[in-house]
């Protein structure tokens, strides 16, 4: 017994003894080094200075910043550099001899979107790897897969990363959470077949990855797929369409589910197994469940506490989901977000039964109406409350007051009405406030108890009134101040307690000149002050607003000049709205020194002089907006460098010249308004061989000359196109009718870029605003063109409005112009068309203004349908042989023996054509055998002269041969 004890210490000392020299050795003597060595190598590829690695000084490298090393061998295990923003040439194969390491977090670092390192694929000993977010590309290496002990893998976030084989990640069966978002999985087939095969996963991401149904071909054929110990699955942004994949049904253990940001159109019964859910995400798809859905499946989701529903067609009365609150789902629910469906009724006092719950949503269902229940004062944990974009109705009752934890409150955008409660003075965490367009007012006097507000919104209120100093008194947090229309009274010399990031005023009365309490404002960055009656310079109004990279001041009584030092002034400049002013003088070249400038609108000034050269020094200005000034000379060609430009508006000013060639290389030219110029020469080619996503081309007004290039044709996104009032010649291009845009159906919403533009249509010139961009007009009226309308035409059968009128245009009108079903304005007067009007007019049931005026056209006029409401003689004045209502002209009786109805006119009259075809057909056969039997007949009946003739005819034959 003794000599066990005798042999037990002397182990103790021998093991006390190497613990202590192990500890004498990493204390004086530091890590490994080797591995010093090592790190410092991979310090040595990041650029200088190192920054985050400035730390990695002295022997001991256990004690640098991100170095985690074992305690007893002095072993590197860690190197943890994660959100460090390193930049790096490569990464350095040195950690190949951190032969110990197990943690690897390099995410977020930079090293120049080059290739993915393969040797990561050697260290076998790592089991936790994260390099999301950064700036690799190319194919994912295979050897990963040899990295057999994983439990974290993580590459999201790697935009330009592509994985052609997801097979290797079969073999990392240590695997727990594995994050691919935004990695590139389209070329993986049997998805699901791999995934099945990680025993041990329990977190899965693959938003983001370009995945389709194809991706997880056989996921419901083989029951084994079941992924059964995931508690996390993120399948968003992709573009999984159908029911919701039927694996989710046997994933009994899934605590989290996002599917949002898809195409799937309906849920299935797949979710109702899930009764450990806590978040569930199916935002942002095209769900068309009917309401009583979200009753069934809530029914046993005990442990529920987010719920987003947002995005989707779900429609029914939406107190279905509240009828029964009694199941346990209402005890843990926090979140609940149902906005953008198709919801209607009353909201439901039960509603007030979810007590635990802090975010609501329930925006943009507009027919939700009746009023806002008392029972929302309950709402005690309720911290986001937003009922905007609906159409509640009432007052906002005092009980909203009573949720003292709320920090943001939007009910913009209703038919509210009446004044502010009181009570909502006592929300003294209120962060956001939103009553926008409603019927409310006046201004409260407890608005400045909110001391926490940072944004307050208060536009188009009906009876704000006026704002005084007191109101802001305590609002020192405010960031965001939108408010419209109200008035401002406080003292010229005030001092306001905030300093606004963004500030919005709309038809507001705030003085003559520009406030100087807004100048004061040196933090702002979004400044709006639209309509507001200032009169001052631009000099006067903008010192101290550095920081600007938003500034709307149009509509208003802004004189003098465009500041030389502009550049100076407002250096961080994105978007410069200065229209409807009285601003003169010449653009200065230091508005190209705005080198963050993206949107420039100056029309409607006095603006003079030419263009500058330097306007294409502004690489990322993408609309240039300088309509209806008085702007001469030329478009220089310097306008090539604006080659990020959409939307070009120079309109109504006193342009000339030709049109330049460098504009082709504006490649991204969405709009093209040069109309109302001076402009001459031919339409340029390169207009349809370089500029493919124009929309709208309106050359209206100018001096152009020549044919109608055939390469506008190419233009398929047209669908706006204005060539009126200038020289043209020729025929109008058969390949008009290939102009898809213009084609019912066509993708017609984007945005113009433009707040109005000027059109022609209906006979008057009309003021379009942005939210007409479905406008879709063809016009080339006012030219020389000759020849037939194209019968191709009538394929556009978008077009709302076309106009031919005032060229010398012949033939008949396509008979089948009934096909063009959108039509609202047609305008053929002034031409010679001649022939009957096809009876397919009076198809076309939307029209409103037709003018057929002036031309050659014959026969009874076709009536019904929309064509009984155009009953202006006018439309058809000027064709002296057109007869029938509306004109005093009755046809004769006898024409109209055989016409029971226009369509047995229209019948009749075809049946006449072709009987003068056959007869004209018959008298030519006539002729033909008269003549040739006239010849053929005296040969075959005299001998005499049939043997004359052949004997000619042979003579002649033979003097040809010799004579070859």
């Amino acid at each position: 017994m003794s000599s066990a004890i005798l042999l037990f210490f002397i182990l103790f000392i021998e093991f006390f003894a190497i613990f202590c020299s192990v500890k004498a050795f990493n204390t004086t003597f530091g890590c490994i080094a080797g591995e010093r060595k090592a790190l410092l190598r991979f310090r040595e590829r990041f650029s200088e200075p190192y920054s985050a690695l400035s730390s990695w000084k002295g022997q001991d490298c256990c004690t640098w910043l991100g170095i985690r090393c074992d305690k007893f061998t002095g072993h590197v295990i860690s190197l943890d550099l994660g959100n460090k923003g390193l930049l790096g040439k490569t990464l350095d194969s040195s950690l190949l001899e951190l032969k110990h390491l197990s943690y690897l977090d390099l995410s977020g670092s930079d090293f120049q979107h080059n290739s993915f390192p393969a040797f990561i694929g050697s260290m076998k000993q790592l089991q936790y790897l994260n390099l999301s977010l950064m700036s690799f590309h190319g194919v994912v290496p295979h050897n990963l897969g040899n990295l057999s002990s994983l439990r974290v893998l993580d590459l999201s976030r790697i935009d330009d990363l592509i994985v052609d084989d997801l097979a290797w990640i079969s073999r990392l069966s240590s695997l727990e959470h594995l994050d691919l978002s935004y990695v590139d999985l389209s070329p993986t087939k049997d998805l699901l077949k791999v995934l099945n095969m990680l025993s041990s996963i329990q977190k899965l991401g693959l938003s983001s990855c370009r995945l389709n149904n194809t991706n997880l071909q056989h996921a419901c054929v083989n029951v084994n797929y079941t992924l059964a110990n995931v508690r996390y699955l993120d399948l968003s942004f992709n573009s999984f369409d159908g029911e919701l994949p039927c694996f989710l049904h046997n994933m009994t253990l899934l605590r989290e589910l996002d599917l949002s940001s898809n195409y799937y159109n309906s849920t299935g019964h797949h979710l109702f197994k899930l009764s450990n859910l806590v978040r569930l995400n199916l935002g942002s798809n095209s769900l068309s469940n009917k309401v009583d859905w979200i009753s069934e499946f809530l029914w046993n989701k005990c442990h529920l506490k987010s719920v987003d529903l947002s995005l989707n067609q779900i429609y029914g009365e939406i107190s279905t989901p509240f009828r029964n609150l009694s199941r346990c789902w209402n005890q843990n629910i926090e979140e609940l977000d149902l906005a953008g469906n198709k919801f209607y009724g009353h909201l439901p006092e039960e509603i007030g039964g979810l007590k635990k719950l802090m975010y609501l949503d329930l925006t943009y269902n507009v027919f939700i109406n009746g009023t806002i229940p008392n029972s929302l004062g309950k709402l005690s944990a309720l911290r986001v409350l937003v009922l905007a974009n609906n159409n509640l109705s009432g007052s906002i009752p005092s009980s909203v007051g009573d949720l003292r934890k709320l920090e943001l409150l939007d009910l913009s955008n209703n038919n509210l009405f009446g004044s502010i409660p009181s009570s909502l003075g006592d929300l003294r965490e209120l962060e956001e406030l939103d009553l926008s367009n409603n019927q409310l007012g006046p201004i409260p006097s407890w608005l400045g108890n909110l001391s926490a507000l940072k944004e307050l919104y208060l536009g188009q209120l009906s009876n704000l009134g006026t704002f005084y100093e007191d109101h802001f008194a305590n609002l020192s947090k405010l960031s965001t101040l939108v408010v419209s229309p109200f008035k401002f009274k406080v003292k010229l010399d005030w001092v306001p307690p905030f300093q606004l990031r963004h500030l919005t005023l709309f038809s507001c009365d705030i003085g003559g000149q520009f406030p100087q309490w807004v100048q004061m404002q040196k933090e702002l960055e979004h400044l709006s002050i639209k309509n507001c009656s200032i009169s001052d310079t631009l000099s006067n109004s903008l010192n101290n607003l550095k920081n600007l990279n938003y500034l709307d001041l149009s509509n208003n009584h802004i004189q003098g000049p465009i500041p030389n030092n502009i550049s100076q002034m407002l250096p961080f400049l994105e978007r410069l709205y200065l229209d409807k002013n009285s601003i003169n003088g010449s653009l200065p070249d230091s508005l190209c020194e705005i080198k963050s400038l993206q949107l420039m609108d100056l029309s409607r000034n006095h603006l003079s002089g030419n263009l500058p050269e330097c306007l294409g020094k502004i690489h990322d200005l993408m609309a240039m907006r300088l309509s209806s000034n008085e702007i001469s000379g030329v478009i220089p060609n310097s306008i090539s460098g604006a080659y990020s430009l959409e939307y070009l508006n120079l309109n109504n000013n006193s342009l000339t010249g030709k049109l330049p060639h460098t504009m082709k290389n504006c490649t991204k030219l969405i709009v093209e308004d040069i109309g109302e110029n001076i402009f001459l020469g031919k339409l340029p080619h390169w207009v349809g061989n370089y500029l493919p996503d124009l929309r709208l081309l309106r050359l209206r007004n100018n001096k152009f000359y020549g044919q109608i290039p055939f390469e506008v044709c190419q233009l398929l996104k047209l669908q706006m196109l204005d060539l009126a009032n200038n020289n043209l010649t020729g025929g109008i291009p058969n390949c008009f009718g290939n102009l898809s845009g213009m084609v019912l159906n066509s993708n017609y919403d984007f945005y113009w870029g433009v707040e109005s533009f000027t059109e022609v249509l209906k006979g008057l010139e009309l003021e379009y605003f942005e939210t007409s961009r479905f406008l879709v007009n063809l016009d080339v009226s006012n030219n020389n063109l000759v020849g037939k309308i194209p019968w191709e035409l009538t394929r556009l059968s978008g077009l709302i409005g076309l106009n031919l009128s005032h060229n010398h245009l012949v033939g008949e009108i396509p008979e089948i112009i009934g096909d063009m079903k959108s039509m609202e304005s047609l305008d053929l007067s002034n031409n010679n068309l001649s022939g009957t009007i096809p009876s397919s007019l009076s198809d076309l049931s939307s029209i409103s203004y037709l003018n057929l005026s002036n031309n050659n056209l014959s026969g009874k006029i076709p009536t019904g349908r929309q064509l009984q409401t155009l009953d202006y003689p006018s439309i058809y004045e000027g064709n002296p042989r057109l007869c029938g209502a509306p004109l005093p002209k009755k046809c004769e009786e006898a024409s109209m023996v055989p016409s029971i109805t226009d369509n047995h006119v229209a019948a009749n009259e075809g049946d006449n054509i072709i009987d003068d075809k056959v007869l004209f057909s018959i008298v030519i056969i006539c002729g033909f055998a008269t003549g040739f039997w006239g010849v053929i007949g005296a040969l075959v009946f005299n001998k005499r002269w049939r043997y004359a003739y052949f004997e000619f005819a042979e003579e002649r034959i033979i003097r040809r041969l010799f004579r070859g």
